[in-house]
């Protein structure tokens, strides 16, 4: 267990450090904002779902609202 801990600091390690290399170099300039463009149209598609699934909610809950109050309508008739 002790090996596999050691090996996974290692493997961090390793590839931090060949980030901070890609990241100095013009090309690594041009992948971090690449990175950075894509993580954002995510982060903006992920928030558009979340709104629309809400809507949906919102509406199922209305509708669920405006047939409660028909029914208890119709038994104080």
């Amino acid at each position: 267990m002790a090996n596999g801990r050691i090996f996974a600091f290692l493997a961090g390690a390793v590839t931090g450090a060949a980030l901070l290399l890609l990241a100095k170099t013009e090309k690594g300039e041009e992948v971090i904002d690449d990175i950075k463009e894509k993580g954002s149209e995510a982060f903006n598609n992920g928030r558009a779902a979340v709104l629309k699934g809400l809507d949906k909610i919102e509406d199922a809950l209305d509708k669920v609202h405006k047939q409660e109050t028909a029914a208890e309508e119709e038994e104080e008739e």
